[in-house]
């Protein structure tokens, strides 16, 4: 019997990653490709599996961002949807998971090396309690792990990053102010992801009496290195409305375990412009439950392909 599987994330918008693995085992490599269409990925896996020798597969898993409902992931991104009994049939399998992003990235966190991810603050917390996962990535993805008292974790997905953005000084009311005269509601979403972090420098660069050009994240995080005060405005907000949701996310799941951040956004963050001191004083800043949280780790992911390496243990 064959015990190959086949793993796809599909979280950085229309492009898809896949990989082979043993079942249980972490994928050695990976291949990305662009599908735009449902037709673009059915393509890319014939492509994929032939440049492989077309091995009889196991099973299947693929992350997304979203969820599944009735048998059906409808990506936010193209209009693609992911149908579960036509992947079954396409890839001759019987054993297919349909799994949010966040998930499969919370799955890999006890899979990681040492040098595969980095603390940021707090600690040193607490063995076999929850273990949260966040991160502003495309959208602003939340997971959790529970420990099962048999050595291994059960996976807690949540759409928190569609929660009510908090506000405790003028700029952020401010920019609240300017994200519901644009959307009606606020969603942390709306300034943790990558969009969001665009449009926050559109309207602060608006409320500056500027004007809220199109830019990309990577653009404004080289205005902010370079020393632009707008940019850098945008940056420092950025890190206090992540602090105050890790924070938040370690007393809602009780998140004992730790706190991992990952996701694109942060990535590009850590790229040396992550004040680490403010967001710790951002973090701790609790009230009465300060020293709950101080206690939490919170860590930085380093590891590539995060979805891919938590697909896998699906299979174990």
């Amino acid at each position: 019997m064959s015990d190959t599987v086949l793993l796809c994330d599909f979280s950085a918008g229309t492009y898809v990653t896949m990989a082979l693995a043993r079942a249980g085992d972490r994928p050695p490599e990976a291949t990305r490709f662009a599908c735009p269409t449902d037709d673009d990925f059915h393509d890319a896996l014939a492509d994929f599996l032939k440049a492989h020798g077309r091995p009889l597969l196991m099973g299947a898993a693929v992350a997304s961002r979203g969820w599944e409902d009735g048998g059906v992931v409808h990506l936010p991104d193209g209009g693609m949807t992911l149908v579960r009994e036509q992947l079954r049939d396409l890839l001759s399998v019987r054993r297919l998971n349909l799994v949010n992003n966040f998930v499969a990235r919370a799955l890999a966190i006890p899979r990681l090396r040492p040098d595969e991810f980095e603390l940021i603050c707090g600690g040193p917390g607490s063995e076999d309690q929850v273990i949260a996962v966040l991160g502003p990535h495309y959208g602003l993805g939340v997971a959790s792990l529970v420990p099962d008292g048999l050595g291994g974790w059960t996976a807690m997905p949540c759409e928190g990053g569609h929660s009510d953005l908090p506000a405790i000084s003028d700029a952020e009311w401010a920019v609240c102010r300017g994200l519901r005269e644009r959307h009606g509601r606020v969603a942390r979403e709306s300034v943790l992801s990558m969009n969001g972090f665009v449009e926050l420098w559109q309207i602060l660069a608006e409320m500056h009496g500027g004007h809220g050009r199109e830019a990309t994240v990577d653009e404004i995080m080289t205005l902010a290195r370079q020393g632009d005060p707008t940019a850098q405005e945008a940056v420092r907000l950025c890190t206090g409305w992540l602090a105050a949701m890790a924070s938040d996310v370690g007393l809602i799941t009780g998140a004992r375990g730790g706190i991992y951040l990952t996701g694109d956004l942060m990535d590009r963050l850590h790229d040396g412009l992550f004040d680490r001191a403010a967001f710790t004083a951002r973090y701790e800043d609790k009230g009465r439950l300060s020293d709950y949280v101080s206690r939490i780790p919170v860590y930085k992911t380093l590891a590539k392909d995060l979805e891919l390496i938590g697909l896998a243990t699906l299979f174990e």
